[in-house]
């Protein structure tokens, strides 16, 4: 029977007995193998093994080395399929021969087919092993590379493995946390409560499908410090069976405050209009009814007896002008002259006024970082700020308490990306049942409105105002203000009332790109998908609008219906060919070169409209 192989192998014979060894090699060359050689102690097959695909190794050899140890290095060292020749077959030497992991087992004297057997089996078993060995490797990089964190456990909640996102959240390294239970490692608790929340891993495995985290759950990192997180935890199945759960979440805390910023100050914008459009609505009404109260006045006598209740008409028409003056100062924006100053300069001289309002009863500290960044803004105003926040901190302690305000530098993630902050924080012992409405208006009062207009003010330097609860118990104020570099400060989106640009791409990355680099150089950019995208943002877009950039076909589509909204509002087409004028830009091109074309597009818009010229920016001088 022939029995050769489609392809030959390289073998590597180590066998101590000579006549054993040449009888093997010879079995070999006849089953079409090359023998590279046939060598007698553990030392030399070990040099040998690098050359061979395959080695037949006995277990007994000369030397202080055996074929068991021998084995086991080249494994580790060389990555060969070693297969045992051995005429010992009992359970001792069976168990200690496992510990090399050999890929076969071949009892001496060989049968006829079993040599060609076993290499053909080892060979087979070496190769899938390895392509699991690579499959792992590629596994093992994306989950390590991967920023969600990825938790695996058994089907006793046990952890089997961390990524390295999963060892940063956590705290734990993955050879502590292997074997521990997930709740020991992973601990989630609930945001309304101190009690730990759903077990994801127990859930997903009762529902036998992926679960979502509870959208309240928060993760207790190193030193008691709170994450909110959110994520899936699904089942692993295996022949029909659940072997274990997957565990992903990430940490959305930054993006989850950004969202609440953002949040209150829409909300303080929007009760900002109202208030200034009530306001002079009641103006006009409390003007009348003061007017005609003077009139009564005049005919009534000194000692008439309707002349009290006119008086007491035009008390509460006085307060009522008051108060709707005061509404639409808070509805408007704050004229300002910023200049580049130091927090830590502004405490220093506001610190007489400070111990003043405090009292005695309440217990001051001022820390003041030397190395805090300065700021470009209104600095009465940002002083104004502070000490509203101190007179609120104030009357939450009216027996006394502790206060403590210091400065330092912070980044912020925003939009993806470190900014440099400047922080002014208060800490204060006074209770505050909900500290995210205080910045809503609770009363037409000044005090009602003071923490509302602080708000609006670091609002309006490009910055953040925060509070919430300490560890401790306490209340902390967090004023966040852009640090000054040394250059410009650039305003925020919707700046002054200029000119917005509006972009259409169907790319997410591309219009991400773009927003963060035009909104980089002072730039508001409204973004767009689609057509009708566009045309929904540029209905409800307030101001002007002073460029559509979009591929050709594209603007040609929209420029009708773009104009009967922003009469005004330029075409900057993208086109594959060559430029036949400045309201074209032939792709590829760079965010820089973009940028300078719109520059160059909104200045020329500019310098004719104040020269009285026609704009040429309407539909027929621009296609």
């Amino acid at each position: 029977m022939n029995m050769k192989l489609a392809k030959s192998q390289k073998v590597l014979v180590v066998e101590d007995e000579g006549l054993i060894a040449h009888d093997i090699s010879s079995r070999l060359l006849a089953l079409g193998h090359e023998v590279i050689a046939s060598v007698a102690t553990a030392e030399e097959a070990i040099e040998k093994a690098s050359e061979a695909d395959i080695v037949l190794m006995d277990i007994r050899l000369d030397g202080r080395t055996d074929g068991i140890q021998a084995a086991a290095t080249i494994r580790e060292r060389h990555h060969k399929p070693v297969v045992f020749l051995t005429s010992h077959a009992d359970r001792a030497t069976l168990d200690r021969a496992k510990i090399a992991e050999p890929f076969g087992y071949i009892v001496k004297p060989l049968g006829p087919g079993s040599l060609h057997t076993s290499i053909e089996m080892a060979l087979f078993k070496h190769r899938m092993q390895r392509q699991l060995e690579e499959r792992e490797a590629w596994l093992q990089t994306i989950l390590q590379s991967i920023t969600d964190a990825v938790v695996v456990t058994d089907i006793h909640s046990r952890i089997v493995m961390l990524n390295r996102a999963a060892e940063r959240l956590t705290g734990w390294v993955q050879p502590n946390a292997r074997g521990e239970l997930i709740s020991k490692v992973v601990r989630l608790v609930s945001d309304d409560s101190e009690n730990s929340a759903e077990d994801p891993v127990e859930l997903a495995t009762l529902r036998d499908s992926a679960v979502l985290l509870d959208s309240s759950a928060k993760l207790l990192g190193l030193g008691g410090r709170e994450m909110a997180v959110e994520g899936t935890a699904a089942p692993v199945k295996v022949d029909g069976g659940t072997a274990g759960v997957v565990l992903t979440f990430r940490d959305v805390t930054a993006r989850r405050w950004e969202e609440r910023q953002i949040r209150q100050a829409q909300k303080l914008d929007a009760l900002g209009k109202l208030a200034f459009g009530v306001s002079n609505d009641y103006l006009n009404l409390v003007g009348i009814i003061r007017h005609q109260a003077d009139q009564l006045l005049r005919q009534f006598g000194d000692y008439s007896p309707a002349r009290k209740a006119v008086d007491e008409i035009q008390q509460a028409a006085s307060v009522a002008e008051q108060i709707s003056r005061r509404l639409a100062v808070f509805g408007t924006r704050h004229a300002s002259r910023p200049e580049v100053i130091s927090l830590n300069a502004v405490l220093r001289r506001a610190t007489k006024l400070i111990e003043s309002v405090t009292g005695a009863k309440i217990e001051v500290s001022i820390r003041t970082e030397p190395a805090t960044g300065r700021i470009n803004a209104d600095a009465g105003q940002i002083e104004q700020v502070i000490l509203s926040l101190i007179l609120h901190a104030c009357t939450t302690m009216p027996d006394g308490g502790r206060m403590l305000i210091e400065t330092g530098n912070a980044e912020l993630p925003l939009r993806g990306r470190m900014h440099p902050y400047t922080l002014l924080a208060i800490t204060y012992t006074g209770e505050e049942p909900d500290p995210d409405r205080l910045f809503e208006p609770s009363s037409t009062s000044e005090a009602g409105l003071a923490l509302s207009e602080a708000h609006s003010l670091v609002n309006e330097h490009a910055g953040h105002l925060t509070a919430q609860r300490t560890a401790g118990g306490c209340c902390r104020f967090e004023m966040l203000l852009p640090r000054w570099t040394g250059k410009p400060l650039l305003p925020r989106p919707n700046w002054g009332g200029a000119p917005a640009i509006l972009l259409i791409d169907d790319r997410d990355r591309i219009r991400v790109q773009l927003h963060n680099f035009f909104e980089a150089n002072g730039f508001n950019l409204l973004e767009a998908a689609d057509l009708n995208e566009a045309l929904a943002v540029s209905q409800v877009h307030e101001g002007p609008l002073g460029l559509l950039i979009a591929e050709e076909r594209l603007a040609d589509a929209i420029a009708n219906d773009l104009h009967r909204v922003h009469p005004n509002a330029g075409l900057l087409r993208v086109v594959d060919r060559e430029e036949t004028g400045a309201h074209e830009i032939c792709r590829p091109f760079t965010q820089q070169q973009l940028l300078d074309r719109v520059q160059a597009l909104l200045s020329r818009t500019e310098s004719t409209a104040s020269s009285g010229a026609c704009q040429d920016s309407t539909p027929e001088q621009v296609k």
